[in-house]
């Protein structure tokens, strides 16, 4: 598998960097409880049009992929490298490694 798993720190600055996308692969309901990171995008990993919404992007960016705690980004990093994505990444330790960090999350 090509996808690398960086802390958040690394991240961050990916993001600020890079023009890349941001995938957050949580369910909806996860995501109004417990927050999200600006700028991200959701494709719930667990949804029947996940495939169908990742081949739809640019494959020539980079994919940071996001979960809770990165079981799901590590699944849905082997979807996004069989749909042809190159550049995969994945914060380790989810979304919880992001907010234990001190790093924002949007709330609505």
């Amino acid at each position: 598998m090509i996808c690398k798993r960086e802390p958040p720190k690394i991240i961050q600055s990916l993001i600020a960097e890079k023009n890349i996308y941001l995938i957050d692969v949580r369910s909806s309901q996860e995501r109004l409880s417990d927050g999200y990171i600006a700028e991200s995008m959701l494709i719930d990993i667990r949804g029947p049009d996940f495939e169908m919404r990742l081949n739809k992007l640019d494959k020539n960016k980079m994919l940071i992929l996001y979960c809770r705690a990165g079981n799901r980004s590590l699944n849905a990093a082997g979807k996004a490298e069989q749909a042809g994505f190159k550049d995969i990444c994945m914060i380790e330790g989810g979304i919880n490694a992001w907010k234990s960090q001190g790093f924002p999350v949007k709330m609505e």
